[in-house]
């Protein structure tokens, strides 16, 4: 967007299911999503007339994507480390490719020998991050019968202001710091990638690919109608 301003009639929604829910609903609309929230119920558009995919994201061929982190109070210790060292790993980037998601390059296996934890972790934030962070937990907990690892939404700004107010462990987040966050102490773990969908309903036959400069104009709401896309 450029920090250019959105459209005054921007609906918003604080879930990337939300936002999937009602664009599946909503036959006019269109909405932006993480890849792993691409199904069926919606349609990709492509950007430039490229698919948003892993392939593509790795590639650096698609236009818009974006790092997904985990942010500590202070740099990470103990189990807070362990975690986000085993999602860092081909076992946890293994969680991120089954949910959608763009796995980190040039992983290693996770080492558990001489290692014994124990205690409760607690992660919340970005709803993006959720499903990893989730299933992460499970395996975690597989791996360490006496660590419970709660995960709950909320969204990114959620996520870091509980880890910075020392309400949880750990904060996840879609986006990096904002300039206003940059002084609340906290070290940023890239745990994958992801790629941005552009999505809109599955009867919309107005559109298959948008221009990086289409896509601006219809969230500045100088484009309101599909029908516009052609003049």
């Amino acid at each position: 967007m450029g920090k250019t301003n959105f459209s005054s009639f921007l609906l918003e929604k604080n879930s990337n299911g939300a936002i999937q829910l009602t664009v599946a609903q909503t036959p006019g609309a269109i909405g932006y999503v993480g890849l792993g929230y691409v199904d069926a119920t919606v349609k990709a558009l492509l950007i430039n007339n490229i698919t948003a995919n892993v392939q593509n994201v790795i590639s650096g061929t698609y236009p818009i994507s974006r790092d997904l982190y985990m942010f500590t109070h202070g740099n990470a210790t103990g189990m807070e480390k362990e975690f986000i060292l085993y999602i860092q790993s081909t076992e946890g980037q293994a969680i991120v490719t089954e949910e959608g998601f763009v796995p980190l390059q040039n992983t290693a296996h996770f080492n558990t020998i001489g290692k014994t934890l124990s205690g409760t972790l607690t992660v919340s934030g970005s709803t993006t991050v959720l499903p990893i962070a989730d299933k992460a937990a499970k395996d975690f907990h597989t791996l360490f019968p006496t660590v419970t690892v709660l995960v709950t939404g909320g969204g990114s700004g959620a996520g870091i202001s509980a880890v910075s107010q020392g309400t949880v462990d750990i904060g996840m987040s879609s986006r990096d710091l904002q300039s206003s966050e940059t002084i609340l102490g906290l070290v940023k773990h890239v745990i994958a990638k992801d790629g941005i969908a552009i999505i809109v309903n599955t009867q919309n036959t107005y559109a298959t690919s948008l221009s990086m400069a289409q896509l601006k104009m219809i969230y500045q709401g100088i484009i309101t109608n599909w029908k516009d896309l052609s003049k």
